[in-house]
């Protein structure tokens, strides 16, 4: 155990990396800028370290007294110092990044089963709905992401994704669509600790705790946002609190074809969807300076901590949210993780106005080796989408809760290979037209899945 003094933390730049986040905030862009391993900011894919969150937390840049010292490869400079002399009369100075903002990634699934689906009409067996699944591919989804910084406030970053889609229409169709996305976030750092965005994806609500490498948190359990616009205050050199507040502009389903035209679009409000979320870190290392805390690995740079959080998403209209949250107009939640040494824990919990669902979901991950992470969670989602009017129709269950074990392996610093098992825990019950019907039970199939993921 020891302090995590910076310059304890910078020594995690000669550790082996990790390599990109689904957060594109561990794109390689910003280890060349560095000229460090991602496992400076990352502990393991997406979730960030001590170090990480401030440099996430200050705008995508170290803290005022090490970002200069950090920086390897400096922005080029658009002007010169005696236009600032002039101004007004002189234009003002620029800069944009001398380092390759660019970054591709590889992945998808290398073997894929699912098991039987079947329905069991008054408890006994009636009839398969769906056969056993065994198959393997090769990986086949590739990703562009990109990002820099524009003077010493302004950072972008985003995601071109879809190159291993298809035209929805053929070649020769007037106004064919392609499956490509365009997903991008523009910060502005208005003060040390304070900043505003805007975007399309990667909203700072995510926090820590998606996917491999992390536990959940109460985000996880609450509808996102698209097209928002959010403010970040964050606070703490030992500890700290942050709180998001933001809008986001998200439109009923089928009302828009792509993220171009919902701007728009006279459904789109800036009031469609506001949503808040904050967090307390009770004991850990600072929040803005990523130093003061304690690490429980040197080596994927976790801090041992305990940290609490709130959030809650408000619709304008039951048509805004979608999927698990159709119909809802208010989710609120919240959610509890700890870290110590090697061992991560995290519990969410959140709850609709509308129905008066409830919402679970528990995380537990060991780090056996630094690039070995292995996590068991236990998921229990209340989906609104459950009722069909067509009597032979079937349905979404209300609660479809699942375990899932899960291990992943970085095997080389820009490669990782995960191995992920789905099992529902409970039948659901068919909720259709006639008395006889809704006697039917009917199983989820279960998956087992390996994927692969690389970046460079």
């Amino acid at each position: 155990m020891k302090k995590t003094k910076i310059a304890a933390i910078l020594s995690l730049g000669m550790v082996p990396a990790m390599f990109w986040s689904s957060e594109s905030q561990a794109i390689p862009s910003w280890a060349r800028k560095y000229n460090v391993s991602c496992y400076m900011c990352h502990s393991g894919f997406p979730q960030r370290n001590a170090v990480g969150e401030a440099f996430q937390n200050n705008g995508f840049r170290f803290p005022d007294a090490t970002e200069a010292a950090l920086t390897k490869q400096k922005n080029i400079k658009i002007g010169n110092d005696e236009w600032d002399k002039l101004a007004p009369n002189a234009p003002f100075q620029g800069s944009f990044p001398q380092f390759d903002a660019l970054s591709m990634t590889l992945g998808g699934r290398l073997i894929n089963y699912t098991s039987q689906q079947s329905l069991k009409a008054g408890g006994s067996t009636a009839r398969t709905l769906a056969g056993k699944q065994f198959n393997w591919a090769a990986p086949n989804s590739v990703s562009l992401f990109y990002g820099g910084s524009l003077g010493d406030d302004i950072t972008f970053f985003g995601q071109l994704g879809g190159f291993n889609g298809y035209l929805t229409a053929a070649p020769t169709a007037v106004s064919p669509t392609s499956q490509l996305t365009s997903n991008a976030r523009v910060v502005y750092r208005l003060a040390h600790g304070f900043k505003f965005a805007m975007g399309t994806q990667f909203s700072a609500i995510g926090w820590n705790g998606v996917g491999a490498g992390g536990v959940v948190n109460v985000s996880g359990l609450l509808p996102s946002p698209s097209n928002y616009a959010e403010l970040q205050l964050t606070r703490g050199e030992t500890g700290g609190y942050s709180v998001v507040a933001g809008s986001s502009v998200d439109l009923p389903p089928g009302q828009i074809t792509n993220a171009s035209t919902a701007a728009l679009s006279t459904a789109g409000n800036i009031d469609n969807h506001v949503y808040l979320r904050a967090k307390v870190k009770l004991v850990g290392a600072g929040m803005l300076s990523g130093a003061n805390g304690t690490l429980g690995n040197s080596y994927n740079g976790l801090d041992n901590q305990v940290t609490l959080g709130f959030g809650l998403s408000s619709a304008k209209n039951k048509a805004i949210f979608g999927g698990a949250y159709a119909g809802e107009t208010l989710v609120y939640g919240a959610d509890i993780q700890a870290v110590h040494n090697n061992s991560l824990v995290g519990v969410a919990v959140s709850r609709d106005k509308d129905f008066g669902l409830n919402n679970v979901k528990a995380e537990a991950g060991y780090f056996v080796y630094p690039w070995l992470f292995a996590k068991v969670s236990y998921t229990d989602i209340a989906n609104t989408g459950y009722t069909v009017a067509a009597p032979t129709g079937t349905a979404v269950g209300r609660h479809r809760p699942t375990v899932v074990p899960s291990l992943v392996a970085w095997v080389a610093p820009n490669v990782s290979v995960t191995a992920t098992y789905t099992r529902y825990t409970k039948e659901w019950r068919e909720n259709v037209a006639t008395l006889a019907e809704s006697l039917n039970n009917i199983s989820d199939q279960n998956t087992f899945n390996v994927s692969l993921s690389a970046g460079f």
